[in-house]
């Protein structure tokens, strides 16, 4: 089933069409937040495991262990949420596919707006009184911090966190009922929400600033392909690229 979101005087369709499941993903709310929890529960479980080896629980967790862990969460969150879904829930959950030109434009092009974003909302943050925590701040010749990064904030975090937060998750909202605002507004606040432990208040309102070009693209061509080639652009130029400027 589709809604046409935006629709002409003469009856014909002239704007975007949002599809809406009819699957039962509605139903699978549920497992969706609790994978998404999985995430953040197996991230600081393994960042535990470490300091229990270390011996020290008051030291700063490396960045390779830190980005590491939480490719491990994401890894096991995404893998519970796809071993309870349905095949034909799968296919809609996950809208994965080749796309066409027009959307890999939209996603370089969202590259420069989606750092805007980020920005604007770390400026949002400090009006409130909130300042980022840094993030970026280690040494990527050390192999074990590059591995981890590599690994966590570079291959597995963008593709799977859109699987599930713009894909599994908007599917179930519109499938509740959800307008397709709200249920944008909805993945955008649990996304960002899932960051504070990692950047604090400030970045929850920065990555919120962020994830409005993903979920853009995701609505636009009702495909993941776009937000997941913008996502791994914004995290290479984030956790490596400045990274490498500022050693």
């Amino acid at each position: 089933m589709a809604i046409d979101v935006v629709t002409s005087s003469d009856g014909s369709t002239d704007g975007w069409t949002v599809l809406i499941p009819e699957v039962g993903l509605g139903d699978r709310l549920w497992l969706i937040l609790v994978s998404t929890a999985l995430v953040v529960a197996l991230t600081a479980i393994t960042i535990s495991a470490y300091f229990g080896l270390l011996g020290d629980p008051t030291a700063e967790p490396p960045a390779g262990i830190t980005y590491g862990a939480a490719g491990v969460g994401l890894l096991a969150g995404f893998g519970l949420c796809w071993w309870r879904l349905e095949s034909a829930e799968r296919r809609t959950a996950f809208p994965l596919s080749r796309p066409d030109r027009a959307e890999l434009v939209w996603a370089v092009g969202c590259v420069p707006l989606g750092i805007a974003g980020f920005l604007a909302g770390e400026w949002v943050a400090g009006l409130l009184g909130f300042e980022l925590a840094p993030f970026y701040t280690y040494d990527l010749t050390n192999p074990a911090t590059a591995a981890g990064v590599v690994f966590g904030a570079v291959l597995v975090a963008p593709l799977l966190e859109e699987l599930l937060f713009r894909g599994a998750l908007i599917g179930a909202l519109l499938e509740r009922g959800w307008s397709p605002l709200l249920a944008a507004t909805g993945s955008i606040a649990l996304f960002a929400g899932y960051h504070v432990f990692a950047l604090g208040i400030a970045g929850v309102f920065a990555i919120a600033g962020w994830a409005i070009f993903p979920t853009l693209l995701r609505f636009r061509f009702d495909n993941l392909a776009g937000a997941w080639l913008l996502h791994l652009l914004n995290n290479v130029y984030a956790y490596v690229i400045l990274v490498a400027l500022a050693a």
